[in-house]
């Protein structure tokens, strides 16, 4: 067995690998939902209302809301999702624990209530299944089968996506979130919503690893004493 940091360190390098490969495209799946997603909960909350949600074969997506405040609603895209990754992260890592059961059942909650309410093609339907799947599997099977793991290890390709994501927004085409922020701003450059989201990512990553890496600190000071 692996020790934790290096386990973690393994998925980082593994997420990074298959990010980049022909089979990514379902490994994107919960990036998109929880990138979608998050647009269509900040249009409730601001008022608005969401249409539909579709999730595709190739790892995109998109939402379609009505009403709301469009600025909140486009700059929860990337944002949620670098916070959903954060969090799929942190409920494996700590799978097992008092509470940790309930935020996996509140985020299996969210995929049932998108698939009741805003699902509307059989693309969608699917992803979803599968994705609340492995979240009910998580909740009923014992963490020693190891799908803790699979939960750390989508959070993590969530969240490295989510910095990966913003950057393809750099194309000269001025279409996407960062284009729209800065059509309803129009001061703020799209470059700025780019690296905002970018920071945002990187810094949920850390936050999400500093307790591995304080348990390395801690195992590198015993060896040295």
């Amino acid at each position: 067995m692996f020790s934790e940091p290096v386990t973690i360190i393994l998925m980082v390098a593994a997420a990074l690998v298959l990010g980049q490969s022909r089979i990514s495209a379902p490994l994107k799946w919960a990036e998109t939902l929880y990138h979608e997603m998050s647009h269509g909960l900040v249009a409730i909350l601001t008022g608005g209302q969401v249409v539909k949600l579709n999730l595709n074969w190739n790892g995109s997506g998109s939402c379609t809301t009505r009403g709301g405040w469009s600025f909140f609603i486009l700059l929860a895209g990337y944002a949620g999702a670098s916070l959903w990754g954060a969090g799929l992260f942190l409920i494996g890592y700590n799978l097992g624990t008092i509470g940790t059961a309930f935020w996996l059942k509140v985020e299996l909650a969210l995929i049932v209530f998108t698939l009741l309410f805003w699902a509307r093609n059989l693309s969608t339907i699917i992803i979803l299944g599968i994705i609340g799947g492995v979240y009910a599997a998580a909740l009923l099977v014992p963490p020693s089968y190891g799908l803790p793991y699979v939960l750390q290890f989508m959070g993590i390709f969530v969240m490295l996506n989510a910095i990966r994501a913003p950057l393809h927004l750099i194309d000269g085409q001025h279409v996407g979130d960062g284009a729209e922020l800065h059509n309803i701003t129009r001061i703020v450059p799209e470059i700025v919503w780019v690296l905002l989201w970018f920071v945002f990512a990187l810094m949920a990553l850390g936050w999400c690893l500093l307790p591995v890496f304080g348990v390395a600190r801690q195992m590198m000071w015993a060896w040295a004493i």
